[in-house]
């Protein structure tokens, strides 16, 4: 609870820092035009602002980010059955991977050409082809409040939530641990524009909130 009032403090403050500066050109613009121009001005302004507050499709690392106090040490195995491109079921118990957000199943983004396509659909395929039907160790903390286990899973000894940021088919979730490897794959998966990175996405959190009929399903 804590967390999330200081990340919405951050957000108050960067969007007063934008009301402040827009003032000033405001008061500037005042004195070099005649009402006619300022009454231009000022509707050109607002439309800056407008977009400059307005939801990107970024990282969501980028926002307010912690370290986590949670040990991984009580263990998961046995083959995986993939639900959706951040979820499974392992040894009949739901597992929930740690620390990212895959787009919905029902998501869907658009690719350079913006051209719309099915990347929550895309997501759990690449988990599917990953880990369906293999066996698998997850490592977990707590559960959610989904009574789900928030989980750093292993197949082969790769990191199954390390590969799907890697290829763009997820984004680190914000109020997680710190992690400098994490940050270094999703930079790369952006800056080599693969998975949902290739175009434009919603945030997966706020596709939720506009279809609350879906599953919540982050809560750490």
């Amino acid at each position: 609870m804590q967390l999330k009032m200081l990340f919405k403090i951050k957000i108050l403050k960067e969007i007063f820092l934008k009301i402040k500066f827009i003032s000033s050109l405001i008061f500037f613009m005042k004195k070099l035009f005649s009402n006619f121009s300022y009454f231009f001005a000022i509707t050109f302004l607002i439309t800056i602002f407008s977009v400059a507050c307005k939801d990107q499709a970024i990282s969501q690392s980028n926002n307010l980010k912690v370290k986590s106090h949670l040990d991984f040490d009580q263990k998961i195995s046995g083959k995986a059955f993939v639900l959706d491109g951040d979820s499974l079921k392992v040894a009949k118990k739901d597992i929930r991977l740690f620390g990212i957000d895959a787009p919905e199943y029902s998501q869907t983004c658009f690719n350079k050409k913006n051209k719309e396509y099915a990347c929550g659909q895309a997501s759990k395929e690449f988990l599917i082809n990953l880990v369906g039907g293999k066996k698998i160790e997850c490592f977990y903390a707590i559960k959610d409040k989904y009574q789900r286990y928030l989980s750093k899973c292993y197949v082969n000894n790769i990191s199954v939530n390390e590969e799907l940021i890697k290829n763009g088919m997820a984004i680190i979730y914000n109020f997680t641990e710190s992690d400098e490897k994490m940050d270094s794959l999703e930079k790369q998966a952006k800056t080599s524009e693969i998975g949902i990175w290739q175009g434009s996405f919603e945030l997966p959190k706020n596709y939720r909130k506009k279809n609350p009929n879906l599953h919540k399903k982050n809560s750490f």
